[in-house]
């Protein structure tokens, strides 16, 4: 984790303009905001939320944020731009996938877009449990996972079954980036904790799972 942490780290705090990509929110979370709202959903964790799109997004539809990441220059990036939004029901803190710093069911949702499958899977595992720790019963979590099915698949240095170190490519940043990859199978698995799931294939990612548990 200390390796991934560094990458991000580096990629961050050298970003002189944000990309494109890193303002547009993923359509499976713009969807669930009607839900979470109909739902009565008060208070949600965006787990891994770099620069902070989707912290805006929910701040900006009336929920109550947390968004937590591993990278302390993405989390500046992230109040500047909630600073700019005058979002006053927002608040970050750092802090690992794996040790989520909040008190037991004290959340009513929880996202994460293409973070949770960066680690080990006893890391990944270790991340849903503390998910489901700290959300209320009935809790939601959504979130998107890589699939088996993901090209880059196989490619790379395998470190244990499912699981490569692969080089990727952003903007003009190239580093090597943790990516463990999941059947169906072994989401289904992961998730067994959640008393419902809904999982599909991701339609904007095909290479990716979907997933909706409630607690």
């Amino acid at each position: 984790m200390a390796k991934i942490q560094t990458n991000w780290e580096n990629y961050y705090s050298t970003l002189k303009r944000m990309p494109r990509r890193m303002k547009k929110n993923a359509q499976f979370i713009v969807d669930a905001v009607p839900d979470l709202k109909n739902q009565n959903v008060k208070k949600v964790l965006d787990l891994g939320c770099g620069a902070g799109r989707h912290s805006v997004l929910l701040a900006n539809s009336g929920f109550e944020v947390i968004g937590i990441d591993i990278s302390k220059s993405a989390l500046k990036i992230a109040k500047r731009w909630t600073k700019r939004e005058r979002l006053e029901n927002v608040a970050f803190v750092r802090a690992t996938m794996t040790n989520i710093p909040l008190k037991d069911s004290c959340l009513d949702a929880a996202i994460s877009v293409s973070v949770i499958h960066h680690g080990f899977k006893k890391d990944i595992e270790t991340t849903v449990k503390e998910i489901h720790r700290i959300l209320h019963q009935n809790g939601k979590l959504l979130a998107n996972l890589a699939s088996v099915k993901d090209s880059r698949y196989g490619k790379g240095k395998r470190l244990e079954r499912n699981t490569y170190w692969i080089l990727e490519n952003y903007e003009k940043d190239r580093f090597k980036e943790l990516h463990h990859f999941l059947t169906k199978h072994e989401v289904s698995k992961l998730l067994q904790s959640f008393t419902r799931m809904q999982l599909e294939v991701a339609k904007e990612k095909p290479n990716y799972w979907e997933i909706l548990a409630t607690k």
